[in-house]
């Protein structure tokens, strides 16, 4: 498997996390593949990350629909530790009220989701999404796990530094600024509004669902000064 990811057809220099997701796809026979780096805070859905990695612009925008909803496939495993595969989409809508449907917009109707582990600690997920309903055999569990194990291990080797240098001959992560808005507005609207960071983001999340819009689009706006949430009105004695 690592020869497979180093050997990639990708392009020259791509993060080997890159060319991890385009392996994943290829030898998995699914149309995305992203790994998201996570941090639980408060153990909560609403666990702050950035996409390090993926397999395309699209399947970049379809992870994109669980941090704007807070709910999905991805989130359940990295805060279950376990993990997550959906054969058909249009079974679980019970399970993701907000998720199911935008994904299925999207032309997802499978995926499989993988916590990234060692031990007890938790690093992210590595998510495969496919266009159509579908169970993985035990080969692609087993590769799928394997993958998963490699991300890993991509992920501590190029964040243990060996002298001056880490041991990575490729950078690990693509560039990704559409977290870096989202965080920016957030703060921006707790000092507002006077409200915590998961309020804030609470208020965005809303804001998006109410106007059909990307989180990313909504956090661009606020920031620009396009869009103002209003505070809560004060409750009548």
């Amino acid at each position: 498997m690592r020869a497979l990811v180093r050997g990639s057809p990708a392009a020259a220099g791509a993060p080997m996390l890159t060319r991890l997701c385009e392996v994943a796809v290829r030898e998995l026979r699914m149309s995305g593949a992203v790994v998201s780096l996570m941090t639980p805070v408060h153990r909560a859905p609403d666990q702050s990350g950035t996409i390090a990695a993926a397999s395309s612009d699209r399947a970049r925008s379809v992870d994109e629909l669980e941090f704007s909803l807070g709910e999905g496939p991805g989130t359940d495993a990295f805060l279950g530790s376990r993990p997550v595969l959906t054969a058909d989409l249009e079974k679980a809508f019970d399970r993701w009220p907000g998720y199911v449907p935008a994904a299925l917009d999207a032309g997802v109707r499978a995926t499989f989701a993988f916590p990234m582990l060692i031990g007890a600690a938790r690093f992210g997920v590595v998510h495969l999404h496919c266009s159509r309903a579908r169970t993985l055999t035990d080969h692609d569990t087993s590769t799928s796990l394997m993958l998963t194990e490699l991300a890993t291990e991509i992920v501590l080797d190029t964040y243990a530094p060996v002298g001056d240098h880490t041991p990575a001959d490729v950078p690990l992560l693509a560039p990704d600024y559409r977290r870096d808005g989202i965080y920016q507005a957030q703060g921006m609207l707790m000092v507002a509004l006077g409200v915590s960071l998961q309020e804030a983001l609470a208020r965005m999340r809303a804001h998006a669902f109410a106007t059909d819009q990307e989180l990313a689009a909504v956090a661009a706006d606020i920031l620009a000064g396009r869009t103002h949430l209003e505070p809560d009105p004060e409750v009548a004695p």
